[in-house]
């Protein structure tokens, strides 16, 4: 419940939702708060103890249209770009894939704490590694892992100053397209994966989606977000309203 105790939380997560749900009432955003408030404390004790959630096994699944082509990419050395978002605990589908013995690498941006980033660190690599840091050479040694046929989860729902702006739950959103390009580039298939908390709270279920068709970055990174999206709009308490996704001016932000 840090979310809702902390006024300078508190007023992030409101001002997003204002933002993009205008029309909801303070009684529903009020409750949003507090699920994304008890969501967040989940996930954040949950990725500081990888090893324990993996042992715990606290994933059902997975299920979804694009399990077999996931699968059927990362065994045959083809590899895939997986691509998600700030939305339940999002390191459950990797791992689900480390649980079948496929290793997922990941990228990550470093916390600004040093200490805690290191603890941090040690966490997400036990879920898979390499990790490759958002930085100009992390994202170099990110291109080759997938050039030799990796696979590699990406967050793709970070504020990028310099991108392209897209649609994000009826926003603008600047939203970079390097995912769609990597894809694109080794001829991988671009996977949505999602990891949502069932009622209970403790287990999530693994979903992975349809590989995106092969058009266009932009084509594609819309659909990412389409996706993301959707999932969003469908559980609005799990998704993480603390982050600056729109706008850096919005009131409180």
């Amino acid at each position: 419940m840090l979310v809702g105790r902390l006024p300078r939380l508190r007023t992030r997560v409101e001002a997003n939702l204002r933002h993009v749900f205008p029309d909801i009432g303070a009684a529903e955003r009020a409750e949003l708060v507090r699920a994304v408030g008890d969501n967040f404390g989940r996930t954040f004790l949950e990725i500081f103890d990888l090893r324990g959630f993996e042992t715990a096994r606290s994933w059902t699944g997975p299920s979804g249209p694009g399990v077999e082509a996931l699968v059927e990419a990362a065994r045959s050395g083809r590899g895939a770009v997986i691509v998600t978002g700030h939305l339940g605990q999002w390191e459950a589908g990797r791992a689900w894939l480390k649980s079948i013995g496929i290793v997922c690498a990941g990228l990550y941006r470093p916390l600004n704490n040093a200490p805690l980033n290191r603890i941090y660190e040690r966490n997400l690599e036990i879920g898979g590694s390499p990790m490759f840091p958002k930085s100009p050479r992390g994202l170099r040694r990110l291109v080759g892992h997938v050039a030799k046929g990796g696979v590699v989860a990406i967050l793709t729902d970070q504020y990028e100053r310099r991108a392209a702006a897209f649609d994000f739950i009826g926003k603008p959103a600047p939203t970079t397209t390097f995912a769609a390009d990597l894809a694109l580039k080794y001829d991988v298939p671009l996977i949505p994966a999602y990891g949502i908390r069932d009622p209970d709270g403790f287990h999530v279920a693994v979903v992975i989606e349809a590989p995106v068709p092969r058009t266009t970055p932009a084509a594609m990174t819309q659909a990412v977000n389409d996706s993301l999206a959707a999932r969003a709009r469908a559980t609005p308490g799990q998704y993480f309203w603390l982050h600056l996704r729109w706008e850096k001016q919005l009131a409180g932000l």
